[in-house]
């Protein structure tokens, strides 16, 4: 029984540090997802001359992705769901 439960506590915290990491998020991907969603919004992008005002950068954090630019931050979780 003490077995069973060492190896379901070792595969929760496998899987948990899993999705702490995200590993399947492609940083490009996300700045491109973030950039056509939110950049008119925010003001990253020009509303009138549609010139990009300044570039997002994509960071790491727990759970997802950090990305921001001089005009907002968002935060996209390990499921893709982009949060500000």
């Amino acid at each position: 029984m003490e077995k069973k439960v060492k190896l379901a506590a070792i595969a929760l915290a496998l899987a948990l540090l899993l999705l702490a990491w995200a590993p399947w998020m492609d940083e490009q991907e996300v700045h491109d997802r973030v950039l056509r969603e939110k950049a008119q919004k925010d003001g990253t992008i020009d509303r009138q001359t549609g010139v990009l005002v300044c570039d997002y950068k994509v960071g790491w954090l727990p759970f997802g992705r950090w990305v921001g630019s001089c005009e907002g931050a968002y935060f996209v979780t390990f499921y893709g769901q982009i949060l500000s």
